[in-house]
């Protein structure tokens, strides 16, 4: 059985090739391309463990140990542990969501949730940004995170843009004092939207590569937006443009 203590990080994640998805309702979303490693169920789970078994070799545990095992306050009593998929932007196509140095798992989990309900071809984290593995962005995405392309890349964010202006893609990066309304933009083609840090924004080097930097409309008592939020708005205007 894998150690499930370090999985509880990154670290232990990234070496393992494994993650955590704890609960009922995130299991039973997990998509066919996800291979699951092994179940882990609380001997007080109350459900069938039968299907679980079918699908896997299952683990029951003292309660008071799945309680030590589990993320959640108020656990649920079951645990998958599955192996990581590996992607590329080459698996990537449409638009892109790009998260630079996105540090809170809520607006990296909210992101990805966007992204996935908008249509997204696909997400990239790069260097600096929280694991989109870890329990509290799969949690925050909804589950999302498994049903569409992600990846974290520990690259500097240069290489993962000027892989993707190789290949035609646009680049927007988001940013308060931006030069055009997303309106102004011709978001129908191929692009990647850079959302940056949660306080310091988008990097010199993104911002070198892009294209255009983007900003919404705020009166002038707002000085921004938080980053799902405006990364949110932002993708659902490429939505409204390709829906016309």
């Amino acid at each position: 059985m894998p150690n499930l203590k370090d999985l509880a990080t990154k670290k232990g994640r990234d070496e393992a090739g494994l993650f955590i998805v704890e609960g009922e309702k995130f299991i039973s979303e997990i998509p066919e391309n996800y291979r699951v490693r092994l179940y882990v169920v609380s001997q007080n789970y109350a459900g069938d463990v039968s299907r679980f078994e079918q699908k896997a070799r299952c683990e029951v545990v003292r309660t008071s140990l799945f309680n030590k095992l589990a993320d959640t306050v108020t656990p649920q009593g079951v645990i998958a542990v599955c192996e990581k998929n590996f992607y590329t932007a080459a698996d990537m196509h449409g638009f892109i969501l790009s998260g630079e140095n996105l540090n809170d798992p809520g607006n990296v989990g909210t992101l990805i949730r966007t992204a996935a309900a908008a249509g997204a071809g696909g997400a990239i984290f790069t260097h600096g940004s929280c694991d989109v593995f870890s329990p509290k962005v799969i949690r925050a995405s909804a589950g999302a995170v498994l049903r569409m392309p992600v990846m974290s890349t520990g690259d500097a964010p240069d290489f993962v843009f000027d892989m993707l202006k190789e290949r035609g893609t646009k680049i927007y990066a988001a940013h308060p004092r931006g030069d055009f309304l997303p309106y102004d933009l011709n978001l129908r083609e191929d692009f990647c939207l850079i959302v940056g840090n949660e306080s310091h924004g988008v990097s010199p080097a993104a911002l070198a590569r892009a294209d255009a930097t983007v900003r919404l409309p705020m009166t002038a008592a707002t000085e921004s937006l938080n980053a799902a939020v405006a990364g949110s708005i932002l993708m659902y205007e490429a939505v409204r443009q390709r829906s016309g």
